[in-house]
């Protein structure tokens, strides 16, 4: 709490639910609270700071519009993990990506198993009608231990059989690439904003009901032939989605997928 009321100001400057959030913001950024912390509810900081409510309550709501914060009901109030930024110009690969932010990736196989898909799955993957069972792997994708993506995958067993033995808590995509030899063509990915239901929230470590993007990725190979439908479920508290956009006139050629 020294620290923080040693950024304020009475006498003059920025407004003060402006400085007690730029203090709060540099205690955060400086380690002194790390992702997940709790911060002192508003009565403590009102009496420790000698501030009216009014002006705790301004600065931390600041601070949870900007996402360096966020507020569980009955519970309290908490830095926020590091957000994973997610850019949505290119095929999405988790390990590179953890790694690019300077964080260690892990992934968890909650479950493999061989079985037999059904509706979208089924018809974008136009399995052999003898060979029409696939793998279904679901994995906990984890960033420096915060659990930040549950992914289930789809794919048929008929072009990988033998995955069953292989080390998949790294990139998948590596794996069938160097076991495999197939290598990523392009994809789509379908976004949906959502809540988490009980049984997914509790994998995530997370709320019943927090927000979320629910996000189905259809793979190819560079041959065009799907070999990969993952349907993943990143909490938004933890990921910023990003996007390249062009202006009129560039010659970029951009064109909406079909929808699945």
């Amino acid at each position: 709490m020294d620290r923080i009321a040693a950024h304020i100001d009475k006498t003059g400057g920025p407004s003060l639910d402006m400085q007690l959030a730029t203090a709060v913001s540099k205690v955060i950024r400086d380690g002194i609270l790390g992702p997940g912390d709790a911060l002192p509810d508003e009565r403590e900081l009102c009496d420790a700071l000698s501030l009216p409510r009014s002006i705790v309550r301004q600065a931390l709501e600041t601070l949870r519009t900007s996402g360096e914060i966020y507020r569980m009901s009955g519970v309290g109030t908490f830095v926020s993990p590091q957000y994973m930024r997610r850019q949505l110009g290119s095929v999405y690969n988790f390990t590179d990506a953890v790694r690019a932010e300077g964080m260690k990736p892990r992934s968890e196989v909650l479950s493999f198993e061989r079985t037999y898909p059904a509706g979208f799955s089924s018809r974008t993957l136009d399995l052999p009608t003898d060979h029409p069972s696939i793998f279904r792997i679901e994995r906990l994708r984890r960033a420096d231990g915060l659990a930040v993506s549950l992914e289930i995958e789809h794919i048929p067993c008929w072009r990988f059989e033998g995955l069953e033995k292989a080390d998949l808590t790294g990139s998948l995509y590596r794996v069938l690439e160097e076991g495999w030899g197939v290598e990523v063509g392009d994809a789509d990915e379908y976004y949906q904003a959502v809540l988490l239901t009980k049984k997914v929230a509790a994998k995530l470590g997370r709320q019943h009901r927090s927000a979320a993007f629910r996000i189905v990725r259809v793979v190819r190979d560079t041959e065009g032939e799907v070999f990969d439908i993952t349907e993943a479920f990143v909490p938004a508290d933890s990921t910023r989605l990003g996007v390249h956009l062009v202006g009129k006139g560039s010659p970029d050629d951009y064109r909406l997928p079909n929808r699945p």
